[in-house]
Formats: C-alpha cells, sequence, structure tokens
C-alpha cells in the first residue's frame, strides 16, 4: 500500500501537513489497541515524511505489499539477536543496571547493552517497566538525545505504549478518587523530557482529554489546576483541542459542580439556607413527616429557591435528579401552600353572620341583640360587627393551632391516611385531620349555636360537611373561589417563580 493511499494524503502535500494528518489518525488507530495497524501507520508517516522533505514525492512509486524497513535496520536487528546471550549474562551477572552500564562499556559493548535493553522493554511486565524507566533517566530513551543507533520505528512504538500505560495509571488513581495524585503523576508526565516532541506532547495531551471525557470522578477544581499546570489557556487561545470539544468538557465542568455542591447540600444534617432547603426538597429522599416538617418552616424565599432550582435541572441537567436518586423530584409542587385562608375567612364569615341573622330572627340569639331597641337595621350592624370580630379571632387560634398542630406529626399522618381519601390528604402535602378538621368542627359547633330549629346538630353536621369538602377541594389544588372570583384571587397570590440566585 502506497503511503499516501494509507495517510490520505496526496503526493505533493508538505511536512505540516502530513504530520497534521498523522495527528488526526493516531486518534482511532492506538498501540495498544492494533498494533499491526499503528506500525503501518508509523512506517507511512516516515516514508511520506521522508518523500516530502526530499521532494520527489510524485516520483516515488507504491511498494507492491507492506513497507519493507531499511537494510540498515534489518542487519542491526541480525547483530543485536547474535549479541543477546552474553549481554544478557552480563547483565544477570551485574548487581545494577548502572554496573551492567559501566563494565559494557568498559568492554565497548554499551550499544549491544542497550539494544538488549530495548528488545527487553518490548514487554512492558514490572522488569521492563523498571529498565525502561532507568534508560529514560541514565541513557535519555525516547527523547531527542538518545542513542542514534537505536531503531526509531520500535522507539516510537514503546513511547506510544509507556504512555498508553501511564494514562491508564492515572485513570486508575482517578477512579479511587486521589486527585490530589492524578495531578501529580499528570505533571510530572508533562515535564519529562521524552514527551517534549511535539507529536507525542499532542498524543499525550489528547490522552488527557480522553481520561477526562471518559471519567467523572473529578471535581471543578481538579480541572482548573490541571488546565493551569498543563498550560491551557482559553482567554490566549492555547487549547489542547477544538472549541466545540473544550466547551464540552467546560459544561461537564460545570455540571460536576453543580452536581457536588448538591450532593454537599443533601448532605448537611439540617438545611440552614434557602438553597440548601430547596435541594432537600426537590432531591432528598424523606419520609412525608420529615418532608412535612421541612415545608411547615418555609417562607417565600424558600419558595423562590425551589422555583430557581427547578427550572436550572428542566433546562440544563434534566438527568442530574436520577442520578441523585430522586425519582419523583416534579413532585415537590405538591408541597407548595395553597392560598385559600383568605377564603376560608370570607365563607366562615358568610356562615355566621347567616346563623346569626337567622337565631335573631326566629328567637333563638343568645346574643340577645333584638332586645336593644335598636331595631332591625341596629340588629343587622351589630351581627356584622360581631361577626367579623369572632371569625377574626378564630382565624388567629387557628393560625396558632397549625403551629401547635407541627408538633404532632407523628400522630397527624398516620390519622389522616386512615381517615381521609388518599386524594384530600395526598400522602401529608394536603389535607390533615388535626391541623384542619378540627378547626373546621369548632367553626360547625360555633354556627350550630344560632341553629333556631334542631337544636344545634343537624346545622353543625351540615357545616362540618361542607368545611369538609371546602378543605378537600382546596386541598387538592383547586381554587376556592368561584369561576367570577378567581380573577380577583389571583392578584392576592404569591409568585413563587422570581428566580433567586442559585
Amino acid at each position: 500500500m502506497h503511503p499516501w493511499t494509507l495517510l490520505g494524503l496526496s503526493a505533493d502535500a508538505d511536512v505540516r501537513s502530513i504530520k497534521r494528518r498523522y495527528a488526526q489518525l493516531l486518534k482511532d488507530t492506538r498501540p495498544d489497541d492494533d498494533a499491526d495497524a499503528f506500525q503501518r501507520l508509523r512506517r507511512a508517516y516516515e516514508l511520506a515524511l521522508d518523500i516530502a522533505q526530499r521532494g520527489d514525492g510524485a516520483a516515488v512509486p507504491a511498494p507492491p505489499s507492506e513497507f519493507v524497513p531499511p537494510r540498515q535496520e534489518a542487519a542491526a536487528e541480525a547483530e543485536q539477536a547474535s549479541l543477546h546471550e552474553p549481554i544478557a549474562r552480563l547483565v544477570e551477572a551485574s548487581p545494577s543496571l548502572d554496573a551492567a552500564l559501566q563494565q559494557a562499556a568498559d568492554l565497548q559493548l554499551e550499544r549491544e547493552l542497550q539494544l538488549y535493553l530495548l528488545a527487553r522493554c518490548n514487554s512492558l511486565d514490572e522488569k521492563g517497566c523498571e529498565i525502561l524507566r532507568w534508560a529514560m533517566a541514565r541513557l535519555h530513551w525516547l527523547s531527542p538525545w538518545q542513542a542514534d543507533y537505536l531503531p526509531q520505528l520500535q522507539l516510537e512504538l514503546l513511547a506510544d505504549r509507556w504512555l498508553a500505560q501511564e494514562l491508564q495509571v492515572a485513570a486508575a488513581l482517578l477512579q479511587a478518587g486521589t486527585e490530589r495524585s492524578v495531578l501529580d503523576h499528570l505533571v510530572e508526565l508533562a515535564r519529562s523530557e521524552w514527551l517534549r516532541p511535539f507529536e507525542r506532547n499532542l498524543q499525550f495531551q489528547e490522552g488527557v482529554l480522553r481520561l477526562l471525557e471518559q471519567n467523572e470522578q473529578w471535581s471543578p477544581a481538579f480541572f482548573e489546576r490541571l488546565a493551569d499546570r498543563l498550560g491551557w489557556v482559553e482567554e490566549q487561545g492555547r487549547l489542547p483541542c477544538p472549541l466545540d470539544r473544550w466547551e464540552r468538557l467546560n459544561r461537564r465542568c460545570e455540571y460536576q459542580a453543580v452536581k457536588q455542591r448538591l450532593l454537599k447540600h443533601l448532605n448537611e444534617k439540617w438545611p440552614p439556607s434557602a438553597e440548601q432547603r430547596a435541594a432537600w426538597l426537590l432531591l432528598k429522599p424523606m419520609t412525608s413527616i420529615e418532608r412535612r416538617l421541612l415545608v411547615d418552616r418555609f417562607v417565600e424565599e424558600d419558595w423562590w429557591a425551589c422555583e430557581a432550582l427547578d427550572g436550572r435541572l428542566r433546562q440544563d441537567y434534566p438527568e442530574l435528579p436520577a442520578q441523585l436518586g430522586a425519582t419523583a423530584w416534579q413532585s415537590w409542587q405538591d408541597w407548595r401552600p395553597r392560598r385559600w385562608a383568605s377564603a376560608a375567612a370570607c365563607y366562615a364569615w358568610l356562615l355566621l353572620f347567616a346563623a346569626m341573622l337567622l337565631g335573631m330572627l326566629y328567637g333563638n340569639d343568645p346574643l340577645q341583640i333584638a332586645g336593644h331597641g335598636k331595631g332591625l337595621q341596629g340588629a343587622v350592624v351589630a351581627n356584622l360587627m360581631s361577626s367579623l370580630a369572632i371569625v377574626g379571632l378564630l382565624a388567629s387560634l387557628v393560625r396558632g393551632w397549625s403551629r401547635l398542630t407541627r408538633f404532632m406529626l407523628w400522630a397527624e399522618l398516620p390519622l389522616s391516611r386512615l381517615l381521609l381519601p388518599a386524594t384530600w390528604h395526598a400522602d401529608g402535602s394536603g389535607m390533615l385531620v388535626l391541623r384542619h378538621c378540627v378547626p373546621a368542627a369548632a367553626l360547625a359547633s360555633l354556627v350550630a349555636l344560632f341553629d333556631p330549629w334542631t337544636g344545634g346538630w343537624a346545622f353543625a353536621l351540615a357545616v362540618f360537611a361542607l368545611a369538609l369538602l371546602f378543605l378537600g377541594h382546596v386541598c387538592s389544588g383547586k381554587s376556592p373561589w368561584p369561576g367570577s372570583l378567581k380573577g380577583v384571587s389571583d392578584m392576592f397570590k404569591v409568585d413563587y417563580s422570581r428566580k433567586a440566585e442559585w
């Protein structure tokens, strides 16, 4: 196969185009995945470079099949094989590789020793790795200062395998959660002299990018420190990849930052801020009692924070709640307060006022308003003022009672599930027996005092039934006002859609 065919270039390609194309093909042709394919690519690259530098690319015929190594390299390999056995005995007899090198230099066999050690490094086992580290430090292998008689292609293959192994070590450290060790390892690797050649440095940076893309166990702080140590500066255009890929990495970094921030909120013993309380309500698995206790302490700022977090999750991170274990996070809106207190007070006043008028007109008025001689108009005004005062007092008592029942949730929620329909109690987010039904019974008893016909019990049952129907209606999320008055009630509704700073 002709080198231009394998590289996908024309015969007049220059050196820069060949190097750029080779770097692109390296992303799909890895030595640890397919060593033969990588060797063919490397030979094509070296031959194309030689042709381009000599400027006679168009005159070079296509080889019939594989590229044949230079004769000098084949002869060196044969000579190396013949000397392997005595050099191996020399290395085994020496107490260290430094001593073996000194002895080989005394015998003028340093070339043979390096060729033997290079062949020994073909297997990157524990001993091979030890030899390679020593040779890189002592003999400058894989660097521009290495001996010129070492086979270049073999060294390139060894460098790619060594780089892949070093990146695997970094990946294992990252999986273990030791970000500091990963950072130190990669920075030390980047400073190695064997990674100074442009192409090899490109391979290293590509490997680091893949490491970041294929692992999720890294924090934004780690990414920022790594980019700083490796000289990745977006403002100056010094990026290791195209801009769209860099932006994907930054979005992933932001995703990790949001995820870790939410995890920190969820691991708090109790959420002290609105942002943390919003994270608890939307994402933290809790029982109905725990959720009710949390919501009972919410103020308007907390609901704004919930709205902001909900919008951000829906728009930017829809998969994040499932990763955090929140399977039904959108149901948080069922716990939002229903604004029906004003409607309940209005209806209670109407019932009480009507009962007081009926009691007065039919002679069963406990307050004896008709006996004051003020006439019907004065009695109506007196009933009006009295009913307003009673409803105001009752509203204050109900508010205090509602706060008191927060300490009885351990009994209230089971009672609500037992006595109320599921659509009414809504597993704690709707109507509650003690908090809502007891005030309804108190109102029915108060109104029944003015019943002029049945002695109070029938009137009380009717009012209590109406109150329960009203509570079931509004606690299921429906409007407490008739359709014609709903627009008026919307003017008093609190707007939770205002975005909080999140």
